[in-house]
């Protein structure tokens, strides 16, 4: 019978911040295991500052907190910690370097990701209960998933091309216009009208 591999050990979470500190990678968390992040596309990153200019300035004037990529965001019921590409607080954050309380996250989808974010993050991102809104945007074609939850379920909708979302906790609305702005990012073609 062949030799199955040993298990990783769990760290704690005070060795998972050690271990970043040490490599200056990013990690994510989940309940001891830790997982290297991928890295990110140019596309990527003009698609976060987009979203980051269209909103920053009304996260700010709700009283709200805008935070991007290196802010980790936890699971409290799962006891993992995810970096979100965005992410939105309105909540009394006590932590300098955690958010605890999001009201609005942003995945832009990769490749290597995108399975991860629309099923593995889909679910642990609703088990925080001040999310309202969380955001799938493909950088690969003018598409963006978006699931809200409403007082009985979570509402699940697609733009594709043009279009707006409501992000509830800042009264404001986020255009597909703003979030591609600038990007030689292809329309959905075939769209059904």
């Amino acid at each position: 019978m062949p030799a199955s591999a040993p298990r990783p050990a769990r760290l704690s979470k005070e060795e998972w911040l050690e271990l970043e500190k040490q490599t200056g990678s990013r990690y994510e968390y989940l309940d001891g295991f830790v997982y290297a992040m991928a890295g990110e596309s140019r596309t990527h990153n003009d698609i976060v500052v987009n979203i980051t200019l269209a909103l920053a300035q009304k996260a700010r004037v709700e009283g709200c907190r805008l935070q991007v990529e290196n802010m980790r965001t936890w699971v409290k019921a799962l006891n993992r910690y995810y970096y979100p590409d965005v992410v939105i607080s309105c909540g009394t954050e006590a932590h300098e370097s955690e958010i605890h309380e999001p009201c609005f996250i942003v995945e832009v989808l990769s490749e290597t990701t995108a399975d991860k974010d629309r099923r593995e993050k889909l679910e642990a991102y609703f088990k925080i209960p001040t999310l309202e809104t969380y955001v799938l945007v493909s950088q690969d074609e003018k598409r963006v998933g978006v699931y809200q939850r409403t007082r009985w379920n979570l509402v699940w909708s697609e733009l594709i091309n043009d279009g707006e979302l409501e992000v509830a906790c800042l009264g404001e609305a986020l255009s597909l216009e703003q979030i591609y702005a600038g990007l030689a990012v292809a329309e959905v073609i075939g769209r059904a009208t």
